[in-house]
């Protein structure tokens, strides 16, 4: 499993305002993409909390992008201090064929759905600077900074520089939660904040 550091924040604006904001101060757009996961769990592991949760989960994700599709399964790996900030993270995937016959596997062997999320991404770079604004099932937006960068000439060689960049170009954040967990956020808005399903 390939270990990498990574932030994401919530955006305290919309859309069209970001977007303006980054290209005011040089960020073009490099690329734009889907990401759609069905966050499947074993049955029986629901109760606990949610970030308990989501480390049990598999994702079955469908990413389309401008000239193929790519389907996989998923699995996440973090582990969190006291403060529930990301200390370590890595992830694996496994290419698959077809969606519905990979839900229908997992079900067969004890899993059900969890939740969805689909996410539209616009990755934005500098010559220096690299960062991808997530739409997260059209409502919330979150900025995610990766430490390797694809269209910027840099690897981030920490998590304080990639604050940096959020803090050098001005972006209203929603508190000063560098490390926002969007599935956690998601299931606290479908499930309530009770710590188990009904």
């Amino acid at each position: 499993m390939k270990y990498e550091n990574e932030i994401t924040v919530e955006v305290n604006t919309d859309l069209d305002t970001l977007v303006k904001l980054l290209e005011d101060q040089g960020f073009q757009l490099k690329e734009i993409y889907d990401m759609n996961d069905i966050y499947m769990i074993k049955k029986g592991e629901e109760e606990s909390d949610y970030l308990s949760m989501l480390s049990k989960c598999v994702l079955i994700r469908h990413l389309i992008l401008e000239n193929e599709d790519r389907k996989m399964i998923t699995y996440k790996y973090k582990e969190y201090n006291d403060k529930k900030e990301i200390t370590k993270q890595g992830k694996i995937n496994v290419n698959v064929d077809d969606i519905e016959k990979t839900k229908e596997l997992l079900e067969k062997i004890g899993f059900e759905e969890l939740i969805r999320i689909k996410d539209h991404l616009l990755i934005y770079a500098t010559d220096n600077e690299e960062l991808t604004i997530q739409n997260v099932n059209d409502k919330h937006i979150y900025i995610e900074i990766e430490e390797g960068c694809f269209y910027a000439n840099r690897t981030y060689n920490s998590i304080e520089e990639m604050k940096d960049v959020i803090k050098n170009n001005s972006v209203p954040i929603k508190g000063d939660n560098y490390f926002v967990k969007k599935a956690e956020i998601e299931l606290e808005e479908t499930y309530g904040r009770q710590r188990s399903r009904s």
